[in-house]
């Protein structure tokens, strides 16, 4: 438990000395691998907690006596708490950030890049030509397959002039397709 926490503090030093537009801060996720309790040690409490179950499941748990498993939900974080480390994703700054927690472990990141976030983000994807991208109608996708075995998805809504006119999302997980 000790090395536990002198590894996850060494690993919040050197994220909180190194953050920058493109950062390389979103890394420290390691899909499957990385705890939510490491995430909240690195990153804080996350703003809120969304939780999606069927309906099924959640008349199952109603008036249950007792601890309730939830075995997938996902820890928010936002820019109300100001510039989280969290918060600098794959292509810079994001609005917010979503990680996906199953069964203790992450299993995808999420940033979606509003507002003020969008432009440099759509910039950087386009920018990067490692990035197989390709319009669908009124969306555009792309998609970064990783030397680790992760992926990077990008999606925006497009508009006549090309352009991402929606917000962009980015998904960063394990490629599932290739194990």
């Amino acid at each position: 438990m000790i090395r536990l926490l002198i590894a996850n503090l060494c690993i919040a030093l050197l994220l909180l000395g190194t953050a920058s537009a493109a950062d390389d801060t979103w890394k420290f996720f390691k899909p499957y691998s990385t705890t939510e309790e490491s995430v909240i040690s690195i990153f804080g409490a996350p703003d809120a907690v969304k939780i999606l179950t069927s309906y099924e499941n959640f008349t199952k748990t109603q008036g249950f006596n007792g601890k309730q498993i939830i075995p997938a939900y996902s820890l928010m974080y936002t820019r109300h708490r100001g510039d989280l480390n969290v918060l600098k994703g794959p292509l810079g700054e994001a609005a917010t950030a979503e990680v996906a927690i199953e069964n203790g472990k992450v299993v995808a990141v999420n940033w979606e890049y509003a507002a003020k976030y969008k432009d440099s983000a759509e910039a950087l994807w386009k920018r990067d030509k490692s990035f197989n991208t390709a319009a669908a109608g009124w969306v555009t996708i792309g998609e970064k397959k990783l030397p680790s075995n992760d992926v990077l998805f990008v999606t925006c809504t497009t508009g006549v002039n090309k352009k991402c006119d929606g917000n962009i999302q980015v998904t960063f997980s394990k490629d599932l397709e290739n194990k």
